[in-house]
């Protein structure tokens, strides 16, 4: 065997191997909001109705349900703390009443944040797309395969995996 040929060998296999132990792809790092922070991102709710009047309707004995009514016909929204609905229950709201109010605000955030997430996963959906088709339009294969393979350009084809990522 030739005395400089092992050697060679020797450093060629190094140089793959080398290239082999990369640094594996870290998964995306979850930045956590505290409930401040999420309190000042979610948009204040409109409330057209006041909760003044809502307690003097109910005082002059309105029912329960004409006082969903007018809350669900102005489109009003409020976001109430555990006082404030303690105190209306006091003062002669029905507790029909204050659980509308508090169920309403609450389906108003989750689907808020459900289009939020549709959206942020459509727009996902669309770079995949969009970085297949531009796998699949390459007009050159692989170094070994020369020629217009576009089939062999996208290694691994399914979204999902370390490659495909959401910009």
């Amino acid at each position: 065997m030739n005395p400089l040929r092992s050697p060679l060998l020797l450093a060629v296999t190094a140089l793959i191997l080398q290239g082999c132990a990369g640094t594996p792809v870290e998964p995306p790092k979850i930045e956590r909001i505290s409930a401040e922070q999420l309190e000042a991102r979610l948009p204040q709710p409109a409330a057209t109705l006041p909760l003044e009047q809502i307690e003097l309707l109910a005082r002059q004995g309105v029912p329960a349900a004409d006082l969903i009514a007018r809350i669900t016909a102005s489109g009003s929204r409020y976001r109430l703390s555990a006082s404030q609905i303690a105190e209306l229950a006091q003062r002669g709201v029905p507790l029909a009443v204050l659980d509308h109010m508090v169920a309403a605000e609450r389906r108003q955030i989750f689907d808020d944040m459900a289009a939020d997430a549709n959206n942020r996963d459509q727009a996902c959906r669309e770079r995949i797309n969009q970085e297949i088709n531009w796998c699949r339009n390459q007009m050159t294969g692989p170094m070994y395969m020369p020629g217009p393979y576009p089939m062999f350009n996208c290694f691994p084809l399914t979204p999902g995996s370390p490659f495909w990522r959401c910009l």
